[in-house]
């Protein structure tokens, strides 16, 4: 069975469905639009807020560039710098590396090829004694027998008949004013160069390189110097200084024969008048001295000195003492060819 719909009410009641839904629908689209309003409202505060944010970080990303572009100008006037004092420093390397090289090369050449005598020490032995000597670059030589000191001078020369030495004095092997034909074998730098020397064939001798044992003697104990007599004295003769004394405070006392450039290192004690001198050779040689002091006057081997620097020296005269003469050059020669001959002779009859 059929049910059937009363159309009035059924009318009635769709427009009162649709009327409820026109509101509903009406209020739906207002409270979109009042949505819509609000957000539109929203939305211009994000986007400034937004925009602020794109600008504050762009203006950070400008300040992060400016400062990494000064950075990089900064680094950059920095290295230049850099560069032109490595620049610099190649040429003063390279230098430095010269100066070494040729450092090098000379102390090579000192220690394996330099065959000459200067600048070393050389020793032999005479009689059992043993002599030093030194041979300077200014043409000085400087002897030493113990305590025993001797200055003068020598010259080399060099030609077809080989290299010659000559001394100004006669010391140890040598012979004053005499040439002396030398060759040196060995190194400097291991201390094992020798030097030959000969006169003749009948009289050779051989120098070897050494260290100079020095010869000091002990200062004596309880020592109570002579006020008086402490200082240097000289011996004058024609103007000339031939003989210098010198005494000290602590004992020790230095005798000089100056014109032989012949030097006594020693010591000294006093008892009574007598002044004992020591010095040494091969042993302790002990030599007593008469001594008296008036002021500036010393009376000492039998000659009358006077204090250096004093007036009594300026007014030294010529009638102090005698002195025999200086031999002359020729003289000179003849003592030293009639030595170098004795010596000989004296050789090979040793032998």
């Amino acid at each position: 069975m059929s049910e059937k719909t009363n159309p009035e009410l059924n009318t009635e009641e769709t427009a009162a469905s649709v009327s409820e839904d026109t509101e509903t629908t009406v209020l739906t689209d207002n409270d979109e639009a009042v949505a819509a309003e609000s957000n539109e409202a929203i939305v211009p505060d994000d986007t400034e807020n937004t925009v602020s944010a794109d600008t504050t970080a762009g203006e950070a990303t400008a300040d992060t560039a400016a400062n990494e572009e000064t950075t990089d100008i900064t680094a950059t006037e920095e290295e230049q710098p850099k560069k032109k004092k490595t620049g610099l420093q190649k040429p003063i390397i390279i230098a430095c590396c010269i100066v070494l090289v040729a450092i090098l090369g000379f102390l090579g050449y000192m220690a394996f090829f330099l065959k000459e005598p200067e600048n070393l020490t050389w020793s032999n032995d005479v009689n059992d004694v043993t002599y030093y000597y030194e041979f300077k670059s200014d043409g000085t030589f400087t002897g030493y027998l113990g305590s025993i000191e001797m200055n003068g001078s020598f010259q080399k020369t060099n030609d077809e008949n080989g290299k010659t030495i000559t001394l100004d004095k006669s010391f140890g092997s040598f012979y004053q004013g005499a040439p002396a034909t030398y060759s040196i074998k060995g190194s400097r730098l291991f201390g094992n160069q020798e030097m030959s020397c000969s006169y003749s064939e009948e009289y050779e001798f051989t120098l070897k390189q050494s260290k100079r044992e020095k010869k000091l003697l002990d200062l004596p104990e309880n020592f109570t110097a002579d006020e008086s007599l402490v200082g240097s004295w000289i011996f004058k003769y024609m103007n000339y200084d031939i003989y210098k004394v010198t005494f000290n405070k602590d004992g020790s006392m230095v005798l000089e024969f100056l014109q032989d450039g012949v030097k006594y290192n020693g010591i000294y004690t006093i008892e009574g008048s007598t002044i004992n001198f020591t010095y040494y050779v091969t042993d302790s040689t002990v030599v007593p001295i008469d001594y008296a002091v008036d002021g500036d006057y010393l009376t000492f081997m039998g000659y009358q000195f006077v204090r250096e620097g004093s007036e009594a020296e300026k007014a030294a005269t010529s009638d102090q003492a005698n002195m025999i003469p200086q031999a002359n050059d020729q003289a000179q020669e003849t003592q030293a060819a009639e030595a170098v001959t004795e010596a000989a002779e004296a050789k090979e009859a040793a032998e």
